[in-house]
């Protein structure tokens, strides 16, 4: 009776103990607003998602394997709260923002599945309005304008991708490089994908490179993309830079630049940026500007305010990006304007 005892007690220990060095997390953030959009001489007023930060609910979680390894899973996937609706075309709920499984050790990450391009993720850490809302400036994929399978498939994440990432013990230096199939039959390389970002952030300082192509069905519709991302967090001030490339075998060239800048102020913060988009060869270019204020209730919880203005140029009919609320078109040439204001919950 006493080693029965014995016995259960001591698999009752190590049951504690592996359980210990495994976990789940459930979080997610869900994000509402309310928004005007201007444009070619009409309005449209409604609901809008995502204006500050991508509504989601996801699944994490890491096991302990000893000797500093450990494997770790993601998934991810988009909510769309003014509808309800669990993907982008409606219905159930996908895990298409992320999902991917992980081992991580001293070594780095090795990270499979689908997941952010290097190139797509410079550009959301330096806009000052992380590629959400009205106020983004660089959405990338949609600058060429190509509207090849090369661009849809890899402009902010890659499926069957497989990453590897630079430990964080580097003194600041980060790496990543990043290798998707297309997984086409026959030798064809349609929306095979390699991607790379390095970098440095240590202190106030941070700055990273991004360089991607991805294969199309010719050659004239490969799809390149290039970026440089920097900012200097100095307290009272945080300017950041974003300089842009998109470009296809075919010859069409997009270059823009986006400086903006991050003040706190209190329990909140001033976000703006200018950005200048340049068809190489063409007169329909376009700029926007983007000014907006953050005030932080707690630390879940965000108040925001955004306004934003798109000039075009030739025959170029931009609108004013947003989520959830379908925006008429600039008439050629012209201008659009919006203004968002919504509130951002966390868990």
């Amino acid at each position: 009776m006493k080693k029965s005892l014995l016995a259960l007690a001591a698999l009752t220990a190590f049951a504690g103990a592996a359980s210990a060095q495994s976990s789940v997390t459930l979080f997610g953030i869900v994000d509402a607003g309310v928004a005007r959009i201007s444009a070619g001489g009409t309005h449209v007023t409604g609901m809008t998602n995502s204006g500050y930060n991508s509504s989601r609910l996801g699944f994490r979680g890491v096991e302990d394997l000893g000797g500093g390894l450990s494997a770790q899973f993601w998934l991810e996937g988009q909510l769309f709260n003014d509808s309800g609706d669990g993907s982008s075309t409606g219905g159930s709920l996908d895990f298409r923002r992320r999902s991917t499984v992980s081992l991580v050790g001293n070594f780095g990450e090795i990270r499979l599945g689908r997941d952010y391009t290097p190139t797509f993720w410079n550009l959301t850490v330096y806009d000052p309005f992380g590629t959400n809302g009205i106020g983004q400036a660089m959405t990338i994929g949609a600058i060429a304008g190509s509207g090849s399978a090369a661009q849809t498939a890899t402009a902010v994440r890659s499926n069957n991708s497989i990453s590897y990432f630079l430990p964080g013990s580097l003194g600041g230096f980060q790496g990543q490089v990043m290798y998707a199939f297309g997984e086409n039959t026959g030798g064809i390389k349609t929306n095979n994908y390699l991607g790379f970002r390095l970098g440095y952030a240590a202190g106030p300082i941070s700055a990273h490179v991004a360089y991607s192509k991805t294969e199309g069905a010719t050659d004239a519709a490969d799809y390149k993309v290039l970026n440089f991302g920097a900012s200097f967090d100095a307290g009272v001030v945080k300017p950041t830079l974003v300089i842009h490339q998109e470009k296809n075998g075919a010859g069409v060239k997009v270059q823009s630049i986006e400086p903006g800048i991050l003040v706190p102020v209190g329990p909140g913060v001033i976000r703006a940026s200018y950005a200048r988009h340049d068809i190489k060869n063409s007169d329909n270019d376009w700029n926007k500007i983007a000014l907006g204020y953050v005030h932080n209730v707690s630390k879940r919880t965000a108040l925001y305010a955004t306004y934003a203005r798109v000039s075009n140029k030739g025959t170029q009919n931009r609108t004013v990006a947003n989520n959830g609320l379908t925006s008429p078109n600039a008439s050629p040439g012209g201008n659009a304007s919006g203004v968002e204001f919504g509130v951002r919950h966390s868990f």
